[in-house]
């Protein structure tokens, strides 16, 4: 850390006081800090990762319009979320900028909990429905064009897979001969998922802002479990809908954790699929259009294999992206995504069945 605790409020608009800086031990990309005033957390500080994000002012510029979007929304009572508000320095900018140790911005604290997958059940993932929803709803005023692409084709199949070709052609760590299966796997199901690309670039389905992360740890959830706030907004920028769909049912409908060794642990929670359903189209079913409520299910297929396909590419490449605790953790986690993915297929009518009937009950044409 380049500068104390002390020098705070030196650098940024807010009161003096005796702040103490507690590092935050989750998260995989900026280095966060909660800060605390009188013991309790007021503000949250972050150093952002230009290795991930190298243009910081379009990542700031892209944070600033959301947040103030979403913040003054003008939400039906009890309804609606809040996210952090970025808090600027004292000659006006977005970030701080040290010569040596990089960029840091500090955003307002959110009061409210996090939870882990060992923490969902239907009503949570009711409540992140919800919450991705009002998401949604809440940036569907934003025109898309007007965000930065801070991660541009984050979701593209064609090109995650032009990767995964790449790494497989090279075999640059010598991996190739201990996951044949999963390459057959992948190359397998690829042809069985272009139709939500396909109709993403003909502009079938539209672009919109989109959150582009929705796992639950992104959602905060207050004493009594509804969800009040949605954070990590450094993946906003244009995309579908369907994506951040898919994403949270690939992650919350997963019963094992993302790394499990024993697949027989890997099954797909039903009940998951439908609570999320049912919050994100009571939010969002309204602005959604008839093509994209009609590939919700599916587009659950789709992220699974788009991260499963990342991981299995990463492991081939020698774990230059992912961080891993074993030699074996991106081949573990591939398998996870890739038995995830066989599962739904199997059962994509059943999927499909349920989002059909959530659509029904929010008098969403579906089909």
């Amino acid at each position: 850390m380049p500068f104390t605790a002390e020098r705070l409020s030196e650098i940024f608009r807010i009161p003096d006081s005796e702040y103490i800086l507690d590092p935050v031990k989750h998260g995989h990309i900026n280095q966060t800090y909660k800060v605390l005033s009188s013991g309790k957390p007021v503000y949250i500080l972050q150093k952002i990762n230009e290795q991930v994000f190298p243009d910081v002012d379009g990542l700031m510029a892209n944070y600033l319009l959301v947040s103030g979007r979403l913040n003054n929304h003008p939400w039906p009572e009890n309804q609606g979320i809040r996210v952090p508000e970025v808090i600027r320095t004292h000659d006006g900018a977005l970030i701080f900028r040290h010569p040596e140790h990089g960029s840091f911005r500090l955003i307002t604290y959110i009061e409210g909990v996090t939870l882990s997958s060992h923490e969902q059940n239907a009503g949570t993932a009711y409540e992140t429905g919800l919450a991705f929803g009002h998401f949604l709803t809440g940036a569907s005023g934003i025109n898309p064009v007007l965000l930065f692409p801070v991660l541009p084709d984050f979701h593209h199949l064609n090109k995650r897979y032009n990767q995964f070709q790449a790494a497989l052609d090279s075999d640059l760590a010598s991996r190739v001969g201990v996951c044949q299966h999963e390459i057959e796997q992948v190359k397998k199901f690829r042809p069985l998922l272009l139709k939500i690309p396909e109709l993403i670039e003909s502009g079938i389905v539209p672009v919109r802002v989109v959150h582009s992360d929705t796992k639950l740890t992104n959602i905060l959830f207050n004493r009594q479990g509804k969800a009040t706030g949605v954070i990590d907004l450094d993946t906003v920028m244009a995309g579908s809908a369907l994506h951040d769909f898919g994403d949270a049912i690939r992650s919350l409908a997963n019963t094992s954790e993302e790394d499990e060794p024993d697949l027989s642990k890997v099954q797909f929670d039903y009940l998951a699929l439908e609570s999320f359903a049912r919050g994100y189209l009571e939010a969002a079913g309204a602005i959604l259009t008839k093509t994209e409520t009609s590939l919700l299910s599916e587009s659950a297929m789709l992220m699974t294999y788009i991260i499963g396909l990342r991981f299995l590419t990463d492991f081939l490449s020698g774990d230059t992206y992912y961080r891993i605790s074993y030699p074996d953790h991106n081949l573990v986690r591939a398998r996870v995504q890739i038995r995830l993915l066989q599962q739904m297929y199997a059962n994509r009518e059943r999927m499909k069945a349920i989002v059909f009937q959530m659509c029904k009950s929010y008098s969403i044409s579906d089909i």
